[in-house]
Protein backbone atom coordinates (compact mmCIF):
# COMPACT_ATOMS: atom_id res chain seq x y z
CA UNK A 1 0.00 0.00 0.00
CA UNK A 2 2.66 2.35 0.88
CA UNK A 3 4.67 1.67 -2.24
CA UNK A 4 1.71 2.25 -4.22
CA UNK A 5 1.28 5.95 -2.46
CA UNK A 6 4.85 6.94 -3.25
CA UNK A 7 4.52 5.90 -6.58
CA UNK A 8 1.97 7.72 -6.66
CA UNK A 9 3.58 10.69 -5.33
CA UNK A 10 6.03 10.05 -7.19
CA UNK A 11 4.18 10.40 -10.13
CA UNK A 12 2.57 14.00 -9.35
CA UNK A 13 6.02 15.36 -8.52
CA UNK A 14 7.23 14.52 -11.95
CA UNK A 15 4.37 15.79 -14.04
CA UNK A 16 5.05 18.90 -11.93
CA UNK A 17 8.14 18.88 -12.81
CA UNK A 18 7.39 18.41 -16.56
CA UNK A 19 6.45 22.19 -17.27
CA UNK A 20 9.40 23.74 -15.44
CA UNK A 21 11.90 21.46 -17.64
CA UNK A 22 10.59 22.14 -20.91
CA UNK A 23 10.16 25.67 -20.07
CA UNK A 24 13.76 25.96 -18.64
CA UNK A 25 14.90 24.14 -21.98
CA UNK A 26 13.20 26.34 -24.50
CA UNK A 27 14.88 29.10 -22.32
CA UNK A 28 18.03 27.66 -23.01
CA UNK A 29 17.60 26.85 -26.69
CA UNK A 30 16.71 30.86 -27.00
CA UNK A 31 19.34 31.80 -24.96
CA UNK A 32 22.32 30.04 -27.54
CA UNK A 33 20.15 30.80 -30.63
CA UNK A 34 20.48 34.07 -29.85
CA UNK A 35 23.90 34.16 -28.45
CA UNK A 36 25.41 32.06 -31.63
CA UNK A 37 23.17 34.31 -33.39
CA UNK A 38 25.30 37.04 -32.44
CA UNK A 39 29.00 35.59 -32.72
CA UNK A 40 27.65 35.23 -36.53
CA UNK A 41 25.96 38.36 -37.45
CA UNK A 42 28.73 40.78 -35.72
CA UNK A 43 31.89 40.07 -37.76
CA UNK A 44 29.67 39.34 -41.17
CA UNK A 45 28.01 43.25 -40.05
CA UNK A 46 31.71 44.74 -41.03
CA UNK A 47 32.41 44.25 -37.13
CA UNK A 48 29.17 45.62 -35.98
CA UNK A 49 30.62 49.10 -35.57
CA UNK A 50 28.21 50.92 -37.37
CA UNK A 51 24.91 52.16 -35.31
CA UNK A 52 22.40 50.04 -36.93
CA UNK A 53 24.48 46.81 -36.44
CA UNK A 54 24.85 47.97 -32.92
CA UNK A 55 21.66 47.67 -32.34
CA UNK A 56 20.82 44.56 -33.70
CA UNK A 57 24.30 43.26 -31.69
CA UNK A 58 22.37 44.67 -28.28
CA UNK A 59 18.70 43.14 -28.98
CA UNK A 60 20.19 39.81 -29.46
CA UNK A 61 22.53 40.11 -26.48
CA UNK A 62 19.43 41.20 -24.75
CA UNK A 63 17.48 38.73 -25.69
CA UNK A 64 19.51 36.08 -25.28
CA UNK A 65 20.33 37.56 -21.61
CA UNK A 66 17.13 37.48 -20.75
CA UNK A 67 16.23 33.57 -21.66
CA UNK A 68 19.33 32.86 -19.44
CA UNK A 69 17.45 34.96 -16.20
CA UNK A 70 14.29 33.22 -16.79
CA UNK A 71 16.12 30.34 -17.29
CA UNK A 72 17.99 30.28 -13.87
CA UNK A 73 14.70 32.07 -11.90
CA UNK A 74 13.14 28.92 -12.72
CA UNK A 75 16.18 26.56 -11.68
CA UNK A 76 16.26 28.55 -8.45
CA UNK A 77 19.78 30.02 -9.33
CA UNK A 78 21.45 33.38 -8.96
CA UNK A 79 20.32 35.51 -12.37
CA UNK A 80 24.24 35.42 -13.03
CA UNK A 81 26.44 33.20 -12.99
CA UNK A 82 29.30 33.07 -10.13
CA UNK A 83 32.99 34.19 -10.84
CA UNK A 84 36.15 35.23 -10.39
CA UNK A 85 35.57 38.27 -11.98
CA UNK A 86 32.39 39.50 -10.31
CA UNK A 87 34.26 42.33 -7.99
CA UNK A 88 36.59 43.78 -10.93
CA UNK A 89 33.53 43.69 -13.43
CA UNK A 90 31.23 45.53 -10.38
CA UNK A 91 33.97 47.99 -10.15
CA UNK A 92 34.76 48.86 -13.31
CA UNK A 93 30.99 49.32 -13.90
CA UNK A 94 31.13 51.42 -11.38
CA UNK A 95 33.31 53.84 -12.31
CA UNK A 96 31.90 53.57 -15.77
CA UNK A 97 28.82 55.24 -14.69
CA UNK A 98 30.69 58.06 -12.27
CA UNK A 99 32.40 58.93 -16.28
CA UNK A 100 29.13 59.59 -17.34
CA UNK A 101 28.48 62.51 -14.80
CA UNK A 102 32.24 63.93 -15.72
CA UNK A 103 32.06 63.23 -19.12
CA UNK A 104 32.16 66.05 -21.49
CA UNK A 105 29.94 64.67 -24.13
CA UNK A 106 27.26 62.44 -22.62
CA UNK A 107 25.72 60.99 -25.31
CA UNK A 108 28.69 59.23 -26.25
CA UNK A 109 29.45 57.94 -23.60
CA UNK A 110 26.25 56.12 -22.87
CA UNK A 111 26.80 54.27 -26.32
CA UNK A 112 30.07 53.69 -24.68
CA UNK A 113 28.54 52.22 -21.67
CA UNK A 114 25.90 50.35 -24.11
CA UNK A 115 28.83 48.90 -25.48
CA UNK A 116 30.88 47.86 -22.35
CA UNK A 117 27.51 46.38 -20.74
CA UNK A 118 27.54 44.65 -24.28
CA UNK A 119 30.59 43.04 -23.94
CA UNK A 120 29.91 42.45 -19.87
CA UNK A 121 27.15 40.13 -21.02
CA UNK A 122 29.09 38.22 -23.91
CA UNK A 123 30.99 37.17 -20.87
CA UNK A 124 28.52 35.87 -18.59
CA UNK A 125 26.50 34.56 -21.56
CA UNK A 126 29.35 32.56 -22.29
CA UNK A 127 30.67 31.14 -18.59
CA UNK A 128 26.76 30.09 -18.40
CA UNK A 129 26.64 28.55 -21.82
CA UNK A 130 29.88 26.74 -21.25
CA UNK A 131 28.38 24.22 -18.79
CA UNK A 132 29.93 20.95 -20.99
CA UNK A 133 32.04 19.49 -23.19
CA UNK A 134 29.83 19.50 -25.56
CA UNK A 135 28.71 22.80 -25.61
CA UNK A 136 31.94 24.25 -25.79
CA UNK A 137 32.74 21.67 -28.48
CA UNK A 138 29.58 23.54 -29.98
CA UNK A 139 31.14 27.26 -29.49
CA UNK A 140 34.62 26.03 -31.13
CA UNK A 141 32.75 24.68 -34.43
CA UNK A 142 31.01 27.92 -34.75
CA UNK A 143 34.27 30.22 -34.61
CA UNK A 144 36.52 28.45 -36.46
CA UNK A 145 33.61 28.03 -38.63
CA UNK A 146 33.41 31.97 -38.95
CA UNK A 147 37.41 32.43 -39.10
CA UNK A 148 37.07 29.88 -41.90
CA UNK A 149 33.89 31.88 -43.23
CA UNK A 150 35.79 35.09 -43.65
CA UNK A 151 39.34 34.21 -43.96
CA UNK A 152 36.96 32.62 -47.77
CA UNK A 153 35.62 36.31 -48.40
CA UNK A 154 38.97 37.86 -47.72
CA UNK A 155 40.22 35.43 -50.51
CA UNK A 156 37.35 36.39 -53.06
CA UNK A 157 38.01 40.13 -52.61
CA UNK A 158 41.77 40.33 -52.64
CA UNK A 159 41.77 38.19 -55.77
CA UNK A 160 38.72 41.01 -57.32
CA UNK A 161 35.74 38.18 -56.68
CA UNK A 162 32.25 38.73 -56.96
CA UNK A 163 31.22 39.18 -53.57
CA UNK A 164 27.80 41.04 -52.22
CA UNK A 165 27.71 44.50 -52.87
CA UNK A 166 27.78 45.15 -48.69
CA UNK A 167 31.52 44.24 -48.48
CA UNK A 168 32.77 45.46 -51.78
CA UNK A 169 34.34 48.50 -50.13
CA UNK A 170 38.80 48.70 -49.85
CA UNK A 171 40.71 51.09 -47.92
CA UNK A 172 43.85 49.41 -49.65
CA UNK A 173 44.04 47.02 -52.46
CA UNK A 174 47.41 45.13 -51.21
CA UNK A 175 46.00 44.57 -48.05
CA UNK A 176 42.94 41.56 -47.18
CA UNK A 177 40.16 42.95 -45.19
CA UNK A 178 37.60 40.86 -45.69
CA UNK A 179 34.05 41.68 -43.89
CA UNK A 180 35.86 44.25 -42.20
CA UNK A 181 36.62 47.75 -43.32
CA UNK A 182 39.86 48.16 -41.61
CA UNK A 183 42.63 45.28 -42.60
CA UNK A 184 43.77 45.49 -38.57
CA UNK A 185 40.57 44.85 -37.47
CA UNK A 186 40.25 41.57 -39.50
CA UNK A 187 43.38 40.47 -38.55
CA UNK A 188 42.54 41.27 -35.07
CA UNK A 189 39.40 38.83 -35.00
CA UNK A 190 41.61 36.29 -36.87
CA UNK A 191 44.19 35.92 -34.69
CA UNK A 192 42.28 35.19 -32.25
CA UNK A 193 40.21 32.30 -33.63
CA UNK A 194 43.53 30.75 -35.07
CA UNK A 195 45.69 30.87 -31.49
CA UNK A 196 42.22 29.40 -30.36
CA UNK A 197 42.05 26.71 -32.72
CA UNK A 198 45.70 26.25 -32.51
CA UNK A 199 45.45 25.13 -28.98
CA UNK A 200 42.92 22.49 -29.42
CA UNK A 201 44.84 21.30 -32.65
CA UNK A 202 47.28 19.94 -30.19
CA UNK A 203 45.21 17.43 -28.45
CA UNK A 204 43.22 15.91 -31.00
CA UNK A 205 43.57 12.74 -32.82
CA UNK A 206 45.32 12.20 -35.90
CA UNK A 207 42.10 12.76 -38.10
CA UNK A 208 40.47 15.54 -36.72
CA UNK A 209 44.00 17.18 -36.55
CA UNK A 210 44.01 16.77 -40.38
CA UNK A 211 40.61 19.06 -40.96
CA UNK A 212 41.31 21.39 -37.84
CA UNK A 213 44.99 21.99 -39.00
CA UNK A 214 43.40 23.10 -42.86
CA UNK A 215 40.86 25.20 -41.47
CA UNK A 216 43.47 27.16 -39.23
CA UNK A 217 46.18 26.99 -42.59
CA UNK A 218 43.30 29.00 -44.66
CA UNK A 219 42.93 31.46 -41.31
CA UNK A 220 46.92 31.98 -40.96
CA UNK A 221 46.82 33.03 -44.84
CA UNK A 222 44.51 35.19 -44.42
CA UNK A 223 46.02 36.90 -41.48
CA UNK A 224 49.29 37.22 -43.25
CA UNK A 225 47.69 38.78 -46.15
CA UNK A 226 45.92 41.37 -43.48
CA UNK A 227 49.52 43.08 -43.80
CA UNK A 228 48.90 43.19 -40.29
CA UNK A 229 52.13 44.40 -38.87
CA UNK A 230 50.79 44.03 -35.17
CA UNK A 231 48.72 41.28 -36.08
CA UNK A 232 51.82 39.72 -36.88
CA UNK A 233 53.86 40.39 -33.84
CA UNK A 234 50.82 39.50 -31.03
CA UNK A 235 50.51 36.11 -33.08
CA UNK A 236 54.04 35.17 -33.28
CA UNK A 237 54.60 36.69 -29.10
CA UNK A 238 51.73 34.93 -28.37
CA UNK A 239 52.76 31.43 -29.94
CA UNK A 240 56.00 31.56 -28.22
CA UNK A 241 54.17 32.55 -25.14
CA UNK A 242 52.03 29.57 -25.26
CA UNK A 243 55.42 27.30 -26.50
CA UNK A 244 56.96 28.37 -23.29
CA UNK A 245 53.24 26.93 -21.12
CA UNK A 246 53.69 23.81 -22.65
CA UNK A 247 57.05 23.54 -21.67
CA UNK A 248 57.06 24.92 -18.28
CA UNK A 249 53.28 23.37 -16.92
CA UNK A 250 52.43 20.67 -19.04
CA UNK A 251 55.99 19.14 -19.25
CA UNK A 252 56.21 18.58 -23.01
CA UNK A 253 59.39 17.89 -24.48
CA UNK A 254 61.76 20.19 -25.78
CA UNK A 255 61.84 18.89 -29.31
CA UNK A 256 57.93 19.06 -29.67
CA UNK A 257 58.22 22.88 -28.51
CA UNK A 258 60.90 23.75 -30.66
CA UNK A 259 59.63 21.93 -33.81
CA UNK A 260 56.53 23.60 -33.61
CA UNK A 261 58.02 26.64 -33.43
CA UNK A 262 60.50 26.50 -36.16
CA UNK A 263 58.00 25.06 -38.30
CA UNK A 264 55.88 28.08 -37.58
CA UNK A 265 58.89 30.65 -38.18
CA UNK A 266 60.03 28.64 -40.88
CA UNK A 267 56.20 29.25 -42.87
CA UNK A 268 56.17 32.97 -41.82
CA UNK A 269 59.66 33.03 -43.46
CA UNK A 270 59.01 31.35 -47.16
CA UNK A 271 55.64 33.87 -47.06
CA UNK A 272 58.31 37.11 -46.68
CA UNK A 273 60.56 35.32 -49.30
CA UNK A 274 58.14 34.85 -51.73
CA UNK A 275 55.96 38.43 -51.37
CA UNK A 276 57.42 42.19 -52.10
CA UNK A 277 54.16 43.36 -50.62
CA UNK A 278 55.36 41.68 -47.18
CA UNK A 279 58.65 43.35 -47.47
CA UNK A 280 56.97 46.42 -48.51
CA UNK A 281 54.47 46.11 -45.36
CA UNK A 282 57.71 45.65 -43.21
CA UNK A 283 59.68 48.58 -44.62
CA UNK A 284 56.56 51.01 -44.32
CA UNK A 285 56.22 51.77 -40.19
CA UNK A 286 57.86 55.84 -40.64
CA UNK A 287 55.18 55.73 -43.41
CA UNK A 288 53.46 59.05 -43.55
CA UNK A 289 51.08 57.94 -45.67
CA UNK A 290 49.64 56.04 -43.27
CA UNK A 291 49.13 55.63 -39.26
CA UNK A 292 52.48 53.92 -38.76
CA UNK A 293 54.37 53.38 -35.85
CA UNK A 294 56.12 56.69 -35.09
CA UNK A 295 52.51 58.18 -35.37
CA UNK A 296 51.07 55.90 -33.04
CA UNK A 297 53.81 56.41 -30.54
CA UNK A 298 52.97 60.27 -31.19
CA UNK A 299 49.07 60.28 -30.72
CA UNK A 300 49.75 57.78 -27.12
CA UNK A 301 52.11 60.56 -26.03
CA UNK A 302 49.62 63.61 -26.53
CA UNK A 303 47.05 61.55 -25.25
CA UNK A 304 48.93 61.31 -21.77
CA UNK A 305 48.42 64.93 -21.71
CA UNK A 306 44.77 64.38 -21.04
CA UNK A 307 45.82 62.11 -18.21
CA UNK A 308 47.53 64.65 -16.91
CA UNK A 309 45.20 66.84 -17.17
CA UNK A 310 42.14 65.11 -16.09
CA UNK A 311 44.07 62.13 -13.71
CA UNK A 312 41.38 61.48 -11.41
CA UNK A 313 37.60 60.55 -13.49
CA UNK A 314 38.50 61.46 -16.89
CA UNK A 315 37.17 63.07 -20.23
CA UNK A 316 34.03 60.54 -20.08
CA UNK A 317 34.00 56.89 -21.77
CA UNK A 318 33.76 57.28 -25.15
CA UNK A 319 34.83 61.19 -25.55
CA UNK A 320 38.11 60.57 -27.10
CA UNK A 321 37.51 62.11 -30.60
CA UNK A 322 36.51 65.25 -29.09
CA UNK A 323 38.98 65.38 -26.11
CA UNK A 324 41.83 64.75 -28.13
CA UNK A 325 41.53 67.75 -30.57
CA UNK A 326 42.97 69.73 -27.64
CA UNK A 327 46.15 67.87 -27.56
CA UNK A 328 46.34 66.72 -31.10
CA UNK A 329 50.08 67.09 -32.43
CA UNK A 330 50.67 70.04 -33.88
CA UNK A 331 50.98 69.78 -37.43
CA UNK A 332 48.95 66.58 -37.74
CA UNK A 333 46.53 66.21 -40.72
CA UNK A 334 45.12 63.22 -39.05
CA UNK A 335 41.55 63.01 -37.65
CA UNK A 336 41.75 60.88 -34.65
CA UNK A 337 39.40 59.40 -33.60
CA UNK A 338 41.31 56.48 -31.33
CA UNK A 339 44.75 56.70 -29.90
CA UNK A 340 45.58 53.17 -31.08
CA UNK A 341 46.50 52.31 -28.13
CA UNK A 342 43.52 51.04 -25.84
CA UNK A 343 45.28 50.99 -22.41
CA UNK A 344 45.88 54.70 -22.50
CA UNK A 345 42.64 55.48 -24.15
CA UNK A 346 41.03 54.20 -21.50
CA UNK A 347 42.99 55.64 -18.64
CA UNK A 348 42.31 59.13 -20.56
CA UNK A 349 38.31 58.24 -20.98
CA UNK A 350 38.03 56.77 -17.45
CA UNK A 351 40.96 58.45 -15.16
CA UNK A 352 43.39 56.59 -13.51
CA UNK A 353 41.42 54.45 -11.11
CA UNK A 354 40.30 52.42 -14.03
CA UNK A 355 43.85 50.82 -14.31
CA UNK A 356 42.74 49.26 -11.23
CA UNK A 357 39.56 47.04 -11.78
CA UNK A 358 41.43 45.95 -15.36
CA UNK A 359 44.48 44.98 -13.59
CA UNK A 360 42.96 42.94 -11.27
CA UNK A 361 41.22 41.28 -13.63
CA UNK A 362 43.83 40.27 -15.74
CA UNK A 363 45.75 39.05 -12.35
CA UNK A 364 42.62 36.88 -11.81
CA UNK A 365 42.48 35.58 -15.28
CA UNK A 366 46.16 34.60 -15.40
CA UNK A 367 45.85 33.17 -12.14
CA UNK A 368 43.01 30.94 -12.41
CA UNK A 369 44.09 29.92 -15.71
CA UNK A 370 47.52 28.67 -14.45
CA UNK A 371 46.54 27.05 -11.52
CA UNK A 372 43.74 25.40 -13.65
CA UNK A 373 46.84 24.45 -16.38
CA UNK A 374 48.48 22.96 -13.26
CA UNK A 375 46.07 21.14 -11.87
CA UNK A 376 44.15 19.61 -15.22
CA UNK A 377 44.36 16.04 -14.21
CA UNK A 378 45.14 14.94 -17.48
CA UNK A 379 41.88 16.32 -19.03
CA UNK A 380 43.71 17.08 -22.28
CA UNK A 381 40.13 18.78 -23.61
CA UNK A 382 39.73 21.25 -20.77
CA UNK A 383 44.05 21.87 -21.40
CA UNK A 384 43.56 22.32 -25.06
CA UNK A 385 40.60 25.19 -24.47
CA UNK A 386 42.26 26.76 -21.67
CA UNK A 387 45.43 27.29 -23.20
CA UNK A 388 43.53 28.32 -26.59
CA UNK A 389 41.87 30.84 -25.37
CA UNK A 390 45.11 32.28 -23.06
CA UNK A 391 47.20 32.46 -25.91
CA UNK A 392 44.22 34.54 -28.15
CA UNK A 393 43.90 36.50 -24.85
CA UNK A 394 47.80 37.49 -24.77
CA UNK A 395 47.31 37.93 -28.26
CA UNK A 396 44.83 40.88 -28.33
CA UNK A 397 46.40 42.18 -25.29
CA UNK A 398 49.70 43.04 -26.99
CA UNK A 399 48.00 43.79 -30.16
CA UNK A 400 45.67 46.55 -27.89
CA UNK A 401 49.13 48.72 -27.66
CA UNK A 402 48.75 49.65 -31.14
CA UNK A 403 45.55 49.45 -32.22
CA UNK A 404 42.21 49.51 -31.33
CA UNK A 405 40.70 46.09 -31.64
CA UNK A 406 38.86 46.27 -28.59
CA UNK A 407 36.83 48.92 -29.70
CA UNK A 408 35.80 46.78 -32.59
CA UNK A 409 32.51 45.84 -31.48
CA UNK A 410 32.55 42.00 -33.27
CA UNK A 411 36.24 42.04 -31.52
CA UNK A 412 35.54 42.68 -28.24
CA UNK A 413 32.50 40.32 -27.87
CA UNK A 414 35.29 37.89 -29.10
CA UNK A 415 37.77 38.56 -26.42
CA UNK A 416 34.90 37.95 -24.02
CA UNK A 417 33.89 35.17 -25.20
CA UNK A 418 37.50 33.81 -25.07
CA UNK A 419 37.67 35.19 -21.74
CA UNK A 420 34.35 33.24 -20.10
CA UNK A 421 35.69 30.12 -21.91
CA UNK A 422 39.27 30.32 -20.17
CA UNK A 423 37.38 30.82 -16.98
CA UNK A 424 34.63 28.48 -17.62
CA UNK A 425 34.32 25.26 -15.40
CA UNK A 426 34.13 23.12 -18.27
CA UNK A 427 32.21 20.22 -16.64
CA UNK A 428 31.69 16.94 -18.47
CA UNK A 429 27.97 16.57 -16.45
CA UNK A 430 25.16 19.53 -17.19
CA UNK A 431 24.46 21.52 -13.68
CA UNK A 432 21.20 21.75 -14.04
CA UNK A 433 17.38 20.85 -15.65
CA UNK A 434 17.88 23.43 -18.46
CA UNK A 435 20.81 22.64 -19.34
CA UNK A 436 20.15 18.83 -19.69
CA UNK A 437 17.12 20.01 -21.83
CA UNK A 438 19.57 22.61 -24.13
CA UNK A 439 22.21 19.62 -25.00
CA UNK A 440 19.18 17.52 -25.98
CA UNK A 441 17.73 19.94 -27.91
CA UNK A 442 21.19 20.51 -29.63
CA UNK A 443 23.54 17.63 -29.18
CA UNK A 444 25.30 16.72 -32.65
Amino acid sequence: MKSKINSTNSRRRTRKLQPATRNAALAAAIQQAAFFGLLIFAPLARGATERWAFCISLWLVLLALTAMMIRRLWQGEPLLPRTVLDLPIGLLLLLAGVSWFFSMYRQATSWAFMRLLLYIAAFYLTYDLASSKAAIRRMLVLLLGMGVLISLLGFIKYAGGSIPAFWKYRLDGHRLNSTFVNPNHAAGYLEMVFLFGLGYLFFRSRAEKMLLGSCLALIFIALLLSMSRGGWIATSASLMFMGAVFYSRLGWQRWKISLAITSFVLVVTLCFLGSNDLFRRIGSFSNQQEIGFNGRLGAAKATTQLIEEYPLWGTGLGTFPWSFTAVSPAGSNIRWREAHNDYVQIASEMGLPVLIPLGWGLFLIFRTVFKRLKHSGGDRFQTAITLGALGAIVAMLIHSLVDFNIQITSNGILFCVLVGLALSEKNSRHRSIGLEGRSAVFEY
